[in-house]
């Protein structure tokens, strides 16, 4: 009984979480002065969210971008330069964290991607409207 009520309150906060998505943006960024950084995240199960391959964007620059209440953005603006992303891969009760790191230019629109293979996700950055990864390894 404990097992089934646990897995139906997780199931809704995974719900919750995933309405919450909006757009982060850092203090004193604007359309004018910084990139656009989205997540490749899958969203064809309408409410049944925890069936869609989500990623959330955790943190930029160290900074967070998000919490547990606010719930995590799928979207963000970032500043010009060289840019370390960390992410929240979420499809069922499969998790994992990513990072990337990559140089940002003001006024483009970049994506983070992801590849599932087994238990192992692998993530890297593109340019939108063109597939060549542009990341690089990030810090320890």
């Amino acid at each position: 009984m404990k097992k089934g009520l646990s897995i139906g309150l997780l199931t809704v906060v995974t719900a919750l979480a995933g309405c919450q998505s909006t757009t982060y943006v850092q203090d004193g960024l604007t359309s004018n002065n910084s990139a656009f950084l989205k997540a490749d995240s899958e969203h064809a199960h309408g409410i049944f969210v925890a069936l869609d391959e989500r990623l959330y964007i955790n943190s930029v620059n160290g900074e967070a971008a998000g919490d547990f209440l606010k719930g995590y953005p799928e979207e963000v603006r970032i500043s010009e330069g060289i840019n370390e992303v960390k992410v929240d891969y979420q499809n069922g009760q499969i998790t994992s964290e990513g990072c990337v790191r990559f140089k940002a230019e003001i006024g483009n629109t970049y994506i983070i991607r992801k590849k599932r293979d087994g238990m192992r996700v692998y993530y890297w950055v593109e340019l939108d409207g063109d597939s060549t990864k542009i990341n690089q390894g990030c810090s320890v």
